[in-house]
């Protein structure tokens, strides 16, 4: 078994020109804040969701992951933070970040390897995917190509139209009780 936890969302400050505040004492000040959630957090690995949260609700932008270095060293990088400010200059909404945090058979948090971590890839690809039908306009580049080009009604790229019986049946098979 594979186990993850999720853990967030944790809100982002922004500075005074909207974007992502990136002075050393609010980032600090961050981490301090996932560390007084979940001790250890920061310095595990796994998967991550950039989303903003507006008046119509959390909207995804962008997935990450992480193998080789620890959420902290990864998630409010300047690679990272440009993404974020692409999306969130000019708009209204509180960034956040969401943990998915790898877990060892023990329960404690997965340490960052020097070897990338298989499932935590395939988690990210899958997290994409989701987030793709959630917001066509998500941010991730690399592993899009087939997500972004593949339409399975009610699954995956699903029409702006009224659902047919059938994709209606498949996505209460797949997501409902």
């Amino acid at each position: 078994m594979r186990h993850f936890s999720i853990h967030g969302p944790f809100s982002i400050k922004k500075a005074r020109n909207g974007l992502i505040d990136s002075d050393s004492d609010t980032l600090n000040e961050f981490w301090d804040k996932v560390e007084t959630a979940e001790e250890g957090l920061s310095s595990a690995c796994g998967c991550y969701l950039f989303a903003v949260k507006a008046a119509h609700g959390i909207k995804p932008w962008y997935v990450g992951m992480t193998s080789k270095r620890s959420f902290s060293a990864e998630c409010l990088g300047n690679h990272q933070r440009n993404i974020y400010n692409d999306v969130i200059a000019g708009r209204k909404g509180t960034p956040l970040l969401f943990f998915i945090a790898k877990r060892t058979k023990g329960g404690k948090f997965r340490k960052p390897s020097r070897n990338t971590l298989k499932d935590i890839s395939y988690l990210e690809t899958l997290l994409i995917g989701a987030g793709i039908e959630k917001n066509s306009k998500m941010q991730n580049v690399q592993k899009t190509k087939f997500l972004r080009e593949t339409i399975v009604p009610g699954f995956l790229n699903t029409p702006q139209r009224r659902p047919s019986e059938e994709e209606q049946r498949f996505t209460q098979a797949l997501f409902k009780d």
